[in-house]
């Protein structure tokens, strides 16, 4: 069983773990779209007010790689709100 340059995170949405599986140099906003659909989210009402964060509560910026924004494979991201996308 290989890779294929493909690694795994843990995101965790509503007390729930789900290990999703990424492309460190894909955009964050494809690992988001992973994460959404592992929670079986993307066609909730408020999906697209949903942002990755890291365990310290920094936002990922969706166009930043994975890679450049720092996701190491087994490292837990964080799926809720955006704080940005939530506007008024």
């Amino acid at each position: 069983m290989s890779n294929d340059k493909h690694d795994t995170v843990t995101v965790t949405y509503n007390g729930t773990d789900e290990d999703v599986r990424y492309q460190p140099n894909a955009a964050i906003q494809a690992l988001l779209q992973q994460a959404k659909h592992a929670f079986n989210l993307q066609n909730s009402p408020n999906n697209h007010l949903l942002a990755l964060f890291t365990e310290d509560g920094v936002e990922l910026d969706d166009n930043q790689s994975a890679a450049d924004a720092g996701v190491k494979p087994g490292v837990l991201l964080v799926l809720r709100q955006s704080t940005v996308k939530g506007g008024s």
